[in-house]
């Protein structure tokens, strides 16, 4: 399978501890330039500035479409625009992304995307974790923003 990743769902992962989810359920995840340099480059002296360099299961590609790129940053940022790009690149059975816009961008290009609590809700199906609230819970409390509406249809959907 293969699995290409944006910045946010890798931070939001590590945040709480949960990373390794990627690793148990993907086995490989890459990810384009810009997210390892939006998360080694730019975040350098914040909380997981150095977990791609340290991770074995995250690989680093670069794209190849750079025209494709640049004109997809005319709606989403540098991370998401190639994280699509090297989708596409690659033939991605899954793109990883959080932010509402890229993944409307990336489904309308016939991509599947999943997000941070779509990746706790696989190790959920799996096996891989206990319970979606604490995780949930976690994320809330390490400053991840998620809508009273999702929580509850999370809870809801996983009789929590």
């Amino acid at each position: 399978m293969i699995v290409v990743s944006n910045t946010t769902p890798i931070l939001c992962l590590h945040k709480i501890e949960q990373l390794h989810l990627l690793d148990a359920l993907f086995g490989r995840v890459y990810v384009p330039m810009a997210v390892y340099n939006e998360i080694s480059i730019a975040g350098r002296g914040k909380q997981g500035d150095n977990i791609i360099d340290t991770t074995e299961y995250i690989y680093v590609k670069e794209t190849q479409n750079v025209l494709a790129v640049n004109l997809l940053r005319s709606l989403l940022d540098c991370g998401e625009s190639e994280t699509i790009v090297l989708g596409n690149e690659l033939g991605a059975d899954i793109l990883v992304i959080d932010e509402k816009k890229a993944r409307r961008v990336a489904q309308t290009n016939n991509q599947s995307v999943v997000g941070t609590i779509g990746i706790l809700q696989l190790a959920k199906d799996r096996g891989l974790i206990a319970d979606m609230k604490t995780h949930l819970d976690n994320l809330y409390a390490n400053g991840i923003w998620i809508s009273q509406k999702l929580y509850h249809a999370v809870l809801q959907n996983n009789n929590e």
